[in-house]
């Protein structure tokens, strides 16, 4: 019982994701960190069209070797997706804070969303 119980403990705590992006060796790079509100799930981070993390449990993300200069990213956690262009310092990290929706609120919101439709179906046939 108590393995069981660790294990759950494990798999749902959040941890940081650092990964690199694979920029050329003699390219001007720095380190971009995306903050979110609170730990969110299925967490997938794309720059410049690159998908550098996919499905993550976390609330920060570390990407280093980021191309210097602006930066398309797209940031997709608990079902919603932010889609922004970031400025990236070959000098010092550039971190973005990010608000992230209640991935149990998206959950919940689906839900009544397929009963309001079964229901309205129902009415009019």
């Amino acid at each position: 019982m108590r393995f069981v119980l660790l294990l759950v403990l494990a798999v749902g705590c959040t941890h940081d994701v650092h990964v690199r992006y694979p920029a050329a060796p003699d390219a001007p790079t720095g380190r971009l960190v995306l903050l979110l509100s609170q730990p969110a799930s299925n967490v997938s981070v794309a720059i410049n069209g690159l998908l550098v993390v996919e499905d993550a449990h976390t609330k920060k993300v570390v990407i280093d070797d980021v191309p210097a200069g602006s930066s398309e990213v797209v940031l997709a956690a608990n079902g919603a997706d932010k889609s922004f262009r970031a400025w990236v310092d070959g000098i010092n990290p550039t971190t973005i804070p990010l608000g992230v929706p209640d991935g149990s609120v998206g959950m919940v919101k689906s839900l009544i969303g397929t009963l309001v439709t079964i229901v309205a179906y129902s009415l009019l046939h």
